[in-house]
């Protein structure tokens, strides 16, 4: 072969080296370039979360209140005398019509007695002139004035008779003494109070509810009290003001609550839980509520694998959670990393069983 065959088999050996290697650099740099576009499912969010399905919740208005006596009255004295008795001692559990304070009688015994004597005489004379009057023998200015003692005899027996029974201060309801005021030998003056007397049975448990939840409340609503002690009872609305405290401007309410066992005292700090319907809500980890940017608490769920942000309210508590309404009644429920997303971000969710984390959080 001659040297020139021999070189231009050399120029195109390297002349094709030299294509391959360019057209594999060209191949090599595009892949990379791809590699370096297209998003790995590595760098997709990933979250866990649980699989929801809201159940039927009993909402309830609680309300802190204080219990009070539905009644309690300074029983005082209607005539003026001295103490002779007094079986409405402090403490005493007594019936209507139960004597509390005995007044000594002194001299209204016999002012009676004389009274009902002048009127018995005076209804002798009065029978006697109608009688002549009847037969023309009388006129009748004397059968007017007459009639004007005899009225006048019946009022004064009355006062007698009032002033005897008005010694004997009886009790105007069942109750139980709570403030004794006087002894047995002192002297009552009219209007002294005897004693304090305080209805026990039924009592009441009043509290003050805001004025935006005063309208969700009626006369006769069922209500739940539970007092410090743990006890708990049913009541009904038996008063809702129309005017609101001065100090806090919410609205007094009254429950009447019934005590045939009188362990209710006065003064005790109760709790009121007042029913307002029902919601389908979810229990979660109160970890899982998260704000948005204008502030308001919600959660963040998962659909079709885009986080969405769903504003919810606390419908109630639990020892293992928080429950919510307002969310689907079927949810992905964000319950870690809520805080790492945004709302349409696209992430990968691995879910627990339904209400899981309830149980993990316990």
């Amino acid at each position: 072969m001659s040297t020139k065959n021999i070189v231009a088999v050399l120029i195109a050996i390297a002349m094709g080296i030299w294509l391959v290697s360019g057209e594999m650099g060209s191949n090599l740099a595009i892949a990379a370039e791809e590699d370096e576009i297209q998003p790995s499912d590595d760098q997709t969010p990933f979250v866990r979360g649980i699989e929801s399905v809201a159940t039927t919740r009993n909402l309830y208005l609680e309300v802190r209140a204080q219990t009070e006596a539905n009644r309690m009255v300074h029983v005082k004295s209607e005539v003026a005398g001295v103490v002779e008795a007094l079986p409405g001692l402090k403490g005493t559990h007594v019936s209507a019509g139960d004597l509390l304070c005995k007044i000594a009688v002194d001299t209204r015994q016999s002012d009676l007695d004389e009274a009902r004597a002048s009127l018995k005489s005076m209804q002798l004379e009065y029978n006697g002139i109608i009688d002549l009057k009847q037969r023309g023998l009388q006129s009748e200015i004397n059968v007017s004035q007459a009639r004007a003692k005899l009225e006048a005899n019946k009022s004064r027996t009355k006062r007698a008779e009032l002033a005897l029974i008005k010694t004997e201060i009886r009790a105007p309801f069942a109750g139980v003494v709570e403030t004794q005021q006087v002894e047995i030998g002192d002297f009552l003056a009219t209007g002294q109070v005897c004693v304090t007397l305080m209805e026990i049975d039924p009592m009441l448990a009043v509290g003050q509810v805001a004025e935006k939840n005063i309208n969700r409340l009626a006369l006769g609503d069922r209500v739940e009290v539970e007092l410090i002690t743990g006890d708990a009872y049913v009541g009904a609305v038996s008063f809702i003001a129309r005017a609101p405290d001065s100090t806090t401007r919410a609205y007094p309410v009254e429950v009447t609550v019934a005590d045939p066992d009188q362990n209710i005292r006065v003064g005790m700090t109760a709790q009121m839980r007042v029913p307002t319907g029902s919601e389908f809500a979810h229990l979660i980890s109160p970890a899982s509520l998260v704000l948005n940017d204008e502030g308001l608490v919600g959660i963040k769920i998962v659909e079709d694998s885009v986080v969405r942000f769903v504003p919810v309210n606390i419908v109630g508590e639990d020892p293992g959670g928080v429950w919510v309404g307002g969310a689907p009644e079927r949810a992905q429920i964000i319950t870690v990393g809520q805080e790492d997303v945004f709302e349409g971000q696209v992430v990968r969710i691995s879910l627990l069983p339904i209400n899981a984390l309830v149980s993990l959080s316990r």
